[in-house]
């Protein structure tokens, strides 16, 4: 899709300050109330080649990505040495390991036929990769692989959006509001300023991260 675009050469030149060399710390320090139901399956998208695949994959039977940048997708599984194969998903390429699987290609081109429905699923900053436009139609797309009762957890970041141009895009906490709230019981979790001298430098007088629990109806 022609707005996803932009990742494809921050991948390619190596611009992936976004990516994070641990395990995401929010992730840790709520997973005892996100994973409180021991769900069976996690889905996490726009995944790029995050170390919480493995993570989650040790406390689930199955993880599922989606992300867009095949050369991410690539560098997941060899910079984890993990064996896998590579099958046709209709448009989709899937990588397939044990308990990894990941489908690489266009978010919207994957349906439930492919993944099954999920108990869990970790958005770690995904809806703030896609501008206003797009936006509700990921958060209806998203939440219907999620079964009822099943928790999403979601972490965002707001800004004054003309201070930067994203992405990351600002996801207003009355946007988030707007978009979940119909699906289920939406609880703030953590809200954290992290405003340093690289995003100061770049214009910012504030940057919010927020931490949200979804629990579907």
């Amino acid at each position: 899709m022609q707005f996803m675009n932009p990742w494809e050469s921050r991948w390619q030149e190596g611009r992936i300050g976004f990516h994070l060399p641990e395990v995401n710390p929010y992730l840790i320090r709520h997973y005892g109330e996100f994973l409180k139901k021991s769900p069976e399956n996690v889905f996490v998208p726009l995944c790029g080649k995050t170390l919480d695949l493995p993570w989650l994959a040790n406390r689930a039977k199955k993880v599922v990505g989606v992300e867009l940048v095949s050369k991410a997708v690539e560098e997941f599984f060899t910079e984890n040495k993990i064996f896998h194969s590579i099958q046709s998903a209709g448009k989709l390429q899937l990588f397939r390991s044990d308990s990894i699987d990941i489908f690489n290609g266009d978010f919207f081109d994957l349906t439930q036929e492919h993944t099954g429905f999920f108990e869990a699923i970790f958005d770690r900053g995904s809806i703030v990769a896609l501008d206003s436009p797009e936006r509700q139609k990921y958060a209806e797309h998203l939440l219907s692989f999620l079964v009822p009762g099943g928790r999403l957890l979601l972490i965002t970041l707001e800004y004054e959006q003309d201070q930067m141009s994203g992405p990351p895009f600002s996801v207003p906490d009355k946007e988030i509001e707007m978009l979940f709230s119909q699906y289920g019981r939406l609880e703030l979790f953590e809200t954290t300023d992290i405003l340093d001298i690289r995003l100061r430098n770049k214009g910012l007088d504030g940057i919010l991260e927020r931490v949200y629990q979804l629990e579907k109806y």
